[in-house]
């Protein structure tokens, strides 16, 4: 029975160790560039290569996190690190970008490609699309429960990865704009500010407070005790977040979950110690741990709104005794240890033990703080302690990785015979290498014996291999000397390391002809007769625009509706029906695609892949900016999809327009020139509570209740694009969640040249 792959992250060559020595079968690294953590000390060429080597010695694999999205003047440089990866050996590549994904697999057959999170796979359709692409595994989105998990294994022969521990992104990977819009750092690129980690209150239609906190910061996942149930289900590897980390958390949480893994293996059950919780609490939890989505999901259990950084792990209350403060507790604190004095409302002091805390008894301690931070404890209330760092746990770590581990069983042969050369071989994994030693002489005196070649045999401290099976054919009256023994020992160790390396290594003279894929060979010319498009979002919204264009004898355009309303209204040739971006196969179910063909409708705007494949031989398809068109490549490979409309990402400058719209073949271009950008897309329900969250500015973020009951969040500026040359042949106004008044000058403000009198801003347009 194969086992389930255990993969952890590696931020580092140091977190890289520490994770293979915890147990890892494999772990995950980026670049220096292209990877979704950008903000990790990362890989170059250099310590990749090293990197690779180092697993492939010990018998795991490496995958390269490539799961950015790309411009077309940085393909190239992505291209190459993937050439330079693939020629070392690495097991697979981690993507998120369409138009990367799409070259690697024309121009790197055998090369294992990874659906990244970032690509946000959540339903069966997505899942087979990506299979009969090529695609080896995909990570799917965090959101799903176990019974969706089953059903794509059920329905798919493709490889499933989960995430089993670490943070927790409250939208759906590779739908959040919300650091890029606000911050000009965008998730999609690796720079995430976490802004979801950020303090909001939660106002209702009046816009009066119901709420407050970090409303938007989920707890940490831990899915420890769900091993067995994912397991049963089909998946086939567990993934441990964290190349944020250091080699602390990567090795507790690896080795934790690599002995339970074999715990279920072994009898078929797993029983956890609470000792191991309390470890994986130590490194790094927020506010406890959930079962994020799998199992009875839901705001209040997996949003913590008290505090979004670490809370360590409880040990104990404080209180003030005779304006002295006191720790209770059974925790055995050491010097270097990391204390945090937090209040009801979670607010946090930290505290670093050393030489600061007096024994009173057993379970209390006199604590010595300064002044400052007696002051502010004597504001607390209902004081709890957590220990954020322990010291005597670091140590622990710090002694297991300096433990010589052994990785590989390594059998030897060996022939002595007088007048001849010794000959020797060692084969591991089906690996074997052969040396020969001197001429054997005669023995005058001592002649050598099995037990000492074994004994000098056996030596293999600071390699990777153990002593599996020896046999030796020894002549007797041979004299060998031991030194010699010991020569050969290394040398077959030395060939057995780099011949096992080696193996994984390719020799390629790789000529990729980038033009092909980008564009560079074929310039479309700019024509400025656009023509639009109308999100909206209900029926009294599509009357309005309709009366609006009739007026205004707007004629060549087309209006997305949204599939709930099309059977309550009349159908024009020019209505396009839409779904929502996240729609999970319960969704999907609901779509009746017969009943959308007789109501008339020809067009359907598809916004993921999944929808794509139920669609492609029913309607005429739109792509939607929730693909993340990026680059040319991108837009290539949805061309071939035999598409009408590409709408094109909105994290571009009008200088990356150009250049997508002009290397267009089949496809018209259409960018966003109105309208709020949906921050993000989650499964909570947040609109069940409220109607807007205001940030520490003040600003309002309007709640959106989707389609199929998903909660959007909505930019608090509009996006406002009034340049009449931007390179599209089709300009989108998109009035998701605008009001009346809110539509009215939006039209005016473009047709009529209008101030607009709205908060807007351009986005990345002028960038």
């Amino acid at each position: 029975m194969k086992k389930v792959e255990l993969l952890s992250p590696a931020g580092g060559f140091e977190e890289l160790v520490a994770a293979v020595k915890a147990g890892a079968d494999s772990v995950y690294v980026g670049a220096k560039e292209f990877s979704a953590r950008a903000y990790a000390k990362n890989f170059s060429e250099d310590e990749l290569r090293k990197a690779i080597d180092f697993c492939h010695e010990r018998g795991k694999k490496i995958y390269l996190a490539i799961n950015t999205l790309i411009y077309n003047d940085e393909m190239p440089k992505a291209l190459k690190l993937v050439e330079f990866a693939n020629k070392e050996g690495i097991d697979a590549v981690i993507v998120q970008d369409l138009g990367l994904l799409f070259i690697i697999l024309k121009e790197f057959p055998g090369m294992p490609v990874h659906a990244s999170t970032q690509m946000t796979v959540h339903n069966c359709a997505q899942v087979k699309f990506l299979e009969n692409l090529g695609v080896k595994r995909v990570i799917l989105s965090r959101e799903l429960s176990i019974d969706e998990i089953k059903n794509i294994r059920q329905q798919s022969s493709i490889e499933l990865e989960v995430f089993v521990h670490g943070a927790l992104c409250v939208s759906y990977s590779g739908q959040c704009l919300f650091s890029s819009i606000l911050f000009k750092r965008s998730g999609n690129r690796g720079q995430c500010a976490q802004v979801c980690r950020l303090y909001y209150k939660l106002l209702d239609k009046e816009k009066k407070e119901i709420d407050e906190g970090f409303l938007l910061s989920p707890k940490d996942i831990c899915l420890l005790e769900n091993i067995d149930t994912l397991i049963k289900a089909g998946v086939e590897s567990f993934k441990i977040e964290g190349r944020l980390k250091d080699q602390y958390y990567v090795y507790t949480v690896t080795s934790i979950y690599r002995k339970y893994i074999d715990m279920y293996y072994e009898k078929g059950k797993i029983t956890i110690d609470s000792a191991d919780r309390q470890k994986l609490l130590l490194v790094f939890n927020r506010g406890n741990f959930c079962s994020g989505y799998l199992e009875n999901a839901g705001i209040d259990r997996i949003i913590f709104k008290s505090a979004p950084n670490n809370t360590g792990l409880f040990i104990g209350k404080f209180y003030f005794k005779n304006g002295k403060l006191f720790l209770q507790t059974s925790y055995n604190l050491s010097n270097g240890d990391v204390i945090s004095f937090r209040n009801k409302n979670f607010e946090e002091i930290l505290l670093e033990i050393n030489n600061n805390i007096a024994k009173e008894d057993d379970k209390i301690f006199e604590v010595k703080v300064d002044f400052e931070r007696k002051k502010r404890l004597k504001e607390f209330s209902e004081g709890q302690v957590f220990i954020v760092r322990s010291k005597e746990h670091e140590k622990e770590i710090e002694k297991e990785l300096k433990l010589e581990k052994k990785f590989r069983k390594v059998d030897f042969k060996i022939w002595i015979e007088k007048g001849k050369r010794i000959k020797a071989l060692a084969m591991s994994d089906g690996f074997v290498v052969e040396e020969e030693g001197e001429v054997v002489q005669q023995a005058k005196e001592k002649e050598v014996t099995s037990e000492a070649v074994i004994s000098s045999f056996s030596k293999l401290g600071g390699t990777v291999f153990e002593m599996g099976n020896f046999d030796a054919h020894i002549e007797d009256g041979c004299f060998v000397k031991v030194s010699e023994l010991n020569r050969l020992r290394k040398l077959l160790i030395e060939k057995l390391s780099q011949k096992i390396i080696s193996s994984y290594k390719k020799e390629l003279n790789q000529d990729i002809e980038i033009s092909r894929y980008l564009g560079d060979c074929y310039v479309r010319s700019f024509d400025r007769n656009h023509r639009f498009s109308f999100m909206v979002d209900s029926i009294w919204q599509l009357e309005k625009l309709k009366k609006w264009c009739e007026l205004r004898n707007l004629s060549d355009y087309e209006i997305y509706v949204p599939y709930n309303i099309i059977f309550d209204v009349k159908i024009d040739d020019n209505m396009v029906v839409y779904l929502d971006r996240i729609t999970h196969d319960e969704d999907l179910k609901r779509v009746e695609v017969e009943k959308i063909k007789e109501k008339g409708i020809k067009k359907v705007l598809v916004r993921n892949l999944g929808q794509y494949e139920i669609f492609k031989h029913h309607f005429e398809i739109y792509f939607d900016f929730s693909l993340n068109t990026t680059n040319s490549a991108s837009l290539r490979f949805l061309e071939q999809l035999n598409c009408k409309r590409i709408c094109l990402s909105v994290e571009l400058s009008k200088t990356r327009i150009a250049e997508i719209y002009t290397s267009a073949r089949k496809s018209e271009i259409e960018i966003i020139i109105f309208g709020k950008i949906p921050l993000m897309i989650n499964r909570l329900k947040f609109f069940e509570k409220g109607e807007y969250l205001q940030d520490r500015k003040g600003e309002l973020l309007k709640l959106i209740k989707t389609q199929s009951e998903k909660n959007e969040i909505l930019n608090p500026a509009f996006l406002y694009i009034d340049d009449k040359d931007v390179m599209a042949d089709v300009l989108r106004f998109d009035f998701t969640g605008a009001t009346k008044n809110e539509m009215e000058k939006a039209l005016e403000g473009y047709f009529d040249a209008k101030k607009i009198f709205l908060k807007i801003t351009k986005g990345y347009y002028l960038s």
